[in-house]
This record gives structure tokens, C-alpha cells and sequence, in this order.
């Protein structure tokens, strides 16, 4: 019995043995095989692989910001360490620059040069006529414009922001501004200042009023007609809501007639036409009047 018993141990150990060797020749062998197979990949990154794809102006990706600004610096930012003006001051005065060519020769007030300045650089953009509400804003935050908006936007960037204006004005004279035609009784702030009624009486109790008709005879047209002059047009007799707005042009056709900037649904974006005496002219001012300037 014990002769058995130790024949069944042996038998027991041998067989784990030679378990183990051949688990010993198997990983042998698999080590073997993905060796043989194993090939080394290097992969590289593309230098442009984090390159910007639009070569920005250095200016756009710096911030010009002093590290240590100095006592004598401005507190309200207006310079910069050195004396030279931020990098927003350099290029807007660059723009000036560049833009005050298009003023030369014009005996314009300096915010009616940077009215004309502005108005000459809608043409360039991407405006259409349509008509959208901005709670938010009052103005237009895309490019989806009305007539009045050439000239809220335009005087808003020359520091006249005729939403509040035109709602203070609204507020403080209820009888120039009949509520009724509207439905309601109370003004609202960032609809009315775009109302072509609305505007037309603003202007009519806050800016200078001038002629309503050119008369190419005249010698007084350079003073009583000039450049970044509002303007607006009649189209329907019973319908002072189709009345539409512009800027008078520093441009003029071959007769010496001054041609208009304005939107309508007619040319579908911001255009330069020559309506000066084609159009019934009903309104025809000059803001900021010349002795508020």
C-alpha cells in the first residue's frame, strides 16, 4: 500500500513537471514568434500640425501689456510703458490716417469728417436691408439692417447713441411723439430710436433743419448741402412709416449733385446712389448742430 502510494505521488510530481516545461516551451515559443514579427514604427508629428491655419498679424496674437507699468503711466490705459499708446490706440490712429484722405479738401466740422468717414466705410461691408429686434442691444448685432440704422449706428459710433437720446427725448416730450400710431401708450427704448417717424421728429427738435430741395442754381449748395448731412425720403404720402433715411455723400455726380448713402430693400445693402433729385425729399438736417458741436 505505501509502495502504491509513493508511485502515485511520483507519477503526480513527474506529471507537474512536465507541465511546467512544456508551459516553459511554449512561452519560449510565443516570445520567439512576436519577436520575429515585431517591427519598430516611429511616427512623427508634422511640424504644422499646431501651425494656425490664417496668418494672423503679430499685433492679434500679442497682448501689449507692460509688465511693470510706471507711475507716470495713464490710469484710464489711454498710453502704455514708453509713452506709445496701446496697440488699439496705434491702429485707430493708423485708420485715421489712412481714412483722413477721404475728408481732404471737405470744410466739415471734425464730427461730421468722422461721420462722413463712417458712413463711407459701410459700403464696404457686408450689409442687407431686413428687418430684425435686438432686445438685448437696441442696435444690430448682425448684418440684417434697416434705412434708420445707417444712421443710429453710424452717429452711435461717433459718440451720439440716439437710442437713449431719442428715449429721453420721447420721455421728457410726450406731445411731439403721438403713442397712438404705434398702439401703445409708453415708449419702447430699443424699437422707437429705428422708428423713421420717431427719428424724423428728433431731428426735427434737436438738430438743424436745412433745405428740402437742391437747387443746382444755387451758390450756397457747398454750405446748406454738405457731407454727412441726414436725409430722409417719401415714398408714400399717407404712410410716413415708408419714409427711408441717408447720409448725404462726399461724392457728387458729373453735374456736381450730391449722391446719397443708404439702405433700402430697392438695392438690397448699403449703396451710394445718385436719388438726390429723383426722391421727395421730407427731412434734410445736420447732427450734432454746428453750434452744439
Amino acid at each position: 500500500m505505501k509502495e502504491r502510494i509513493k508511485k502515485f505521488r511520483y507519477r503526480k510530481i513527474l506529471s507537474y513537471r512536465y507541465f511546467i516545461f512544456v508551459a516553459l516551451i511554449i512561452a519560449v515559443l510565443q516570445f520567439w514568434l512576436l519577436r520575429s514579427f515585431y517591427t519598430e514604427q516611429v511616427f512623427k508629428l508634422p511640424d504644422d500640425l499646431f501651425a494656425s491655419q490664417k496668418d494672423y498679424p503679430v499685433s492679434e496674437l500679442t497682448l501689449n501689456i507692460p509688465d511693470d507699468p510706471g507711475p507716470e503711466d495713464s490710469l484710464d490705459g489711454n498710453s502704455d510703458a514708453g509713452g506709445q499708446g496701446t496697440q488699439e490706440d496705434i491702429e485707430s490712429g493708423d485708420m485715421e490716417t489712412n481714412n483722413s484722405s477721404l475728408t481732404e479738401g471737405l470744410d466739415l466740422a471734425e464730427v461730421q469728417k468722422k461721420i462722413v468717414i463712417k458712413i463711407l466705410g459701410l459700403l464696404e461691408e457686408d450689409i442687407i436691408y431686413g428687418y430684425e429686434t435686438f432686445p438685448e442691444t437696441g442696435y444690430p448685432t448682425n448684418n440684417v439692417w434697416i434705412s434708420t440704422d445707417v444712421i443710429s449706428v453710424t452717429l452711435n459710433e461717433c459718440g451720439y447713441d440716439l437710442m437713449e437720446l431719442i428715449n429721453r427725448d420721447m420721455i421728457d416730450h410726450k406731445e411731439d411723439y403721438p403713442m397712438d400710431i404705434k398702439g401703445r401708450k409708453t415708449p419702447v427704448k430699443f424699437i422707437d430710436f429705428r422708428d423713421v417717424f420717431f427719428q424724423e421728429q428728433f431731428f426735427k427738435r434737436n438738430a438743424l433743419e436745412l433745405p428740402l430741395e437742391f437747387d443746382q442754381a444755387s451758390g450756397d449748395n457747398d454750405i446748406l448741402w454738405q457731407a454727412g448731412d441726414i436725409v430722409y425720403f417719401q415714398f408714400d404720402e399717407d404712410n410716413p412709416y415708408k419714409d427711408l433715411g441717408g447720409f448725404i455723400s462726399s461724392h457728387k455726380n458729373e453735374d456736381g449733385i450730391p449722391l446719397v448713402i443708404m439702405l433700402s430693400g430697392e438695392f438690397g445693402k448699403v449703396a451710394e446712389v445718385d436719388k438726390l433729385l429723383e426722391y421727395v425729399i421730407v427731412g434734410h438736417f445736420r447732427y450734432p448742430p454746428p453750434e452744439v458741436e
